[in-house]
């Protein structure tokens, strides 16, 4: 069991490195100001997850006696409890910033930031005393999982950029990922564990995911066909 809990704990600083390698390699240290600075932010955004489980289990919102309150639970404070403070950081830190010019780049922001919660969560998750039984799939899946959420979200925000209706962009990039996340949530809650929506969702949502990258992707370039036109 130890070494699941090193190699889950591993997962997430591994990605981020390959992430920050790629982007310093292909695009310099300079395209991305504060990409490490948005990491360790996404690490300090699980504060606001934790605020919103607090006032569930003050209120006894996280009893799974029913499936009302677990849909709740799952799409309220797992879903828009875990991307809020992701969310806040990715438009209002990351979103100003003068070269942030659309959803490529805010899929990366956002992925870094979602890096840094599932960090910080992994730690959170292994150390407290609060789970009696660890979920191993959960661990090792959770670091992909919140990559796919930066995804979704960091599209939608993206878009944004370019468009007179921010908050219309905002919001869809904000309740997507806390869709997704609340969804793959409930496929882990305890004593109604589902494997089988976990599989569709994770195809679903990673088909969602390469969809989006790549629209993302045409967009940067008809971009750049635009600025060096001009």
């Amino acid at each position: 069991m130890t070494i699941h809990y090193i190699l889950s704990l591993l997962l997430g600083p591994l990605l981020a490195a390959i992430v920050i390698g790629i982007v310093w390699t292909k695009r310099g240290k300079d395209r991305y100001p504060g990409l490490l600075t948005s990491l360790f932010m996404g690490m300090g955004s699980i504060v606001i997850y934790l605020l919103f489980q607090f006032i569930a289990h003050k209120f006894g919102i996280d009893e799974f006696g029913n499936i009302r309150r677990s849909i709740f639970y799952s799409f309220v404070v797992m879903g828009i409890g875990s991307e809020l403070g992701k969310y806040l950081i990715l438009r209002y830190y990351n979103f100003p910033k003068s070269n942030f010019n659309g959803p490529l780049d805010s899929i990366v922001y956002s992925v870094m930031i979602g890096l840094g919660f599932a960090i910080m969560g992994n730690i959170l998750y292994l150390t407290l005393p609060v789970y009696s039984e660890i979920n191993i799939i959960y661990i090792y899946s959770v670091t992909i999982a919140n990559v796919f959420f930066a995804v979704v979200m960091g599209f939608f925000v993206g878009m944004g950029k370019s468009r007179e209706n921010k908050f219309v962009d905002s919001m869809t990039g904000l309740f997507g990922a806390a869709f997704f996340h609340a969804l793959y949530f409930f496929c882990f809650i305890p004593d109604k564990e589902d494997y089988r929506l976990l599989l569709f969702l994770s195809i679903g949502i990673f088909i969602i995911v390469i969809m989006l990258y790549y629209k993302a992707f045409e967009i940067n370039e008809e971009y750049k066909r635009i600025k060096n036109d001009e």
